[in-house]
C-alpha cells in the first residue's frame, strides 16, 4: 500500500498534521531522523515523501538530523521518488547565507547583511552600520541568536561576554535593523507552491515569531494586531512581490513554505526568511476558512493518488 512517508525530528510540532492525515483517511508514517533506521540497500517504499526536517533541530537534541535527512533525500532522488520539499529545499532551510543568495537572484529585497565566520570578522563588520543592526544565527529558526544593538560598542561588549552563542554551522548573520510601525511582520504561506493566506504577526515582544501552537501556549493580547492575537490571518491580502516569491520557490524545490518580510516606515518589503518547515496557528485559524495542516494533508493525498 502506498503511503505518505513524513521526514521530521519534533514529534510534537507533527500532532496538527497528524490530525489533518486522520480526518481524511490518509495513509501515512513518519520517520523520526533520531529514530528511524533505514536499509539504504534497498530501494525506498512506493508512496510521497515529505520533508518536514528542521534548521532548530539542535535545540532539541538532533544536531545532526539535517545531515541525515541530506543522506535520506539523496537516497530518494536516486530511485527516482516524489518528494515534497527536497534536498534543495533542506539547503535553503539550514542556511540564510544560500536563501539570501536565492533572494537576490529573484531580485527580493532584503536587509542589508554580512556573513561572518568569527568575532573578529563580526567586529569589523559592524563598522559598516552607522544605525541599530542584529545579529542572528545561519542555521536558526525561532528567533534563535537574535539580539539588538545601537552600535558597534554594544556589540564587542556582547561579543567579548559569555552571553555571546556562536551559530551552530559558524556563521553568524550581522544585519541592519529594519524600524516597522507598527511592530509587525508578515509571514506569507505557500502550498503547493500557491498562496495559501498571509499572517500579521505582532514582534512587540521579541523575535522568537514561531507560529506553532506548542510555542504559543498562551492567547497574549497583542495591540499591534486589531483582533487582539499575536497572529492574525490577513483578508484581501495582496503583494506584488508574490510572483517572485512564487518564482524562487519553484526554482528551488519547495511546495511548502513560509516567507517572512517586515515593512519599513518608507513601506519597503524586506523579506529576511525562508521557512521550508512551515507552522499554523490555531488561534489565527479560527477565524479562517483556510487550514494550513488541512491544506497540506490534502495536498498530500491528492500526490499520493496521482
Amino acid at each position: 500500500m502506498k503511503k505518505i512517508y513524513v521526514i521530521h525530528e519534533n514529534d510534537e510540532w507533527l500532532i496538527p498534521l497528524r490530525n489533518s492525515f486522520k480526518k481524511i483517511n490518509a495513509p501515512f508514517v513518519e520517520w523520526h531522523m533520531d529514530k528511524v533506521n533505514i536499509d539504504f540497500k534497498k530501494s525506498p517504499p512506493v508512496g510521497v515523501f515529505y520533508n518536514r526536517m528542521s534548521a532548530s533541530s539542535h535545540t532539541r537534541g538532533h544536531r545532526y538530523a539535517p545531515e541525515d535527512t541530506k543522506v535520506v533525500l539523496n537516497w530518494l532522488e536516486n530511485h527516482k521518488r516524489r518528494i515534497i520539499n527536497n534536498s534543495k529545499a533542506l539547503k535553503l532551510e539550514i542556511s540564510k547565507q544560500i536563501q539570501y543568495q536565492e533572494l537576490k537572484k529573484h531580485n527580493i529585497r532584503f536587509p542589508k547583511t554580512f556573513f561572518c565566520k568569527d568575532k573578529n570578522n563580526l567586529l569589523e563588520n559592524s563598522n559598516n552600520f552607522d544605525k541599530p543592526f542584529i545579529i542572528k544565527h545561519n542555521r536558526a529558526g525561532r528567533g534563535l541568536g537574535i539580539k539588538y544593538f545601537k552600535n558597534a560598542s554594544e556589540l564587542k561588549k556582547h561579543v567579548n561576554s559569555d552571553q555571546f552563542e556562536p551559530s551552530i554551522d559558524g556563521t553568524t548573520l550581522l544585519q541592519e535593523y529594519i524600524i516597522a510601525d507598527p511592530q509587525i511582520i508578515t509571514r506569507v504561506e505557500f502550498v503547493n507552491s500557491k498562496l495559501l493566506y498571509a499572517v500579521q504577526v505582532d514582534a512587540t515582544e521579541g523575535f522568537e515569531l514561531c507560529p506553532a501552537d506548542l510555542c504559543n501556549l498562551e492567547e497574549k493580547y497583542c495591540p499591534a494586531n486589531p483582533d487582539g492575537n499575536k497572529f492574525m490571518i490577513l483578508k484581501n491580502y495582496k503583494n506584488t512581490e508574490i510572483s517572485k516569491y512564487q518564482s524562487l520557490i519553484k526554482s528551488n524545490g519547495i511546495e511548502i513554505a513560509g516567507i517572512e518580510y517586515i515593512k519599513g516606515k518608507d513601506g519597503t518589503h524586506y523579506t529576511y526568511d525562508i521557512n521550508t518547515n512551515t507552522n499554523y496557528n490555531s488561534i489565527a485559524e479560527r477565524k479562517n476558512n483556510l487550514k494550513g495542516m488541512d491544506s497540506i494533508a490534502a495536498f498530500l493525498y491528492d500526490e499520493l493518488k496521482k
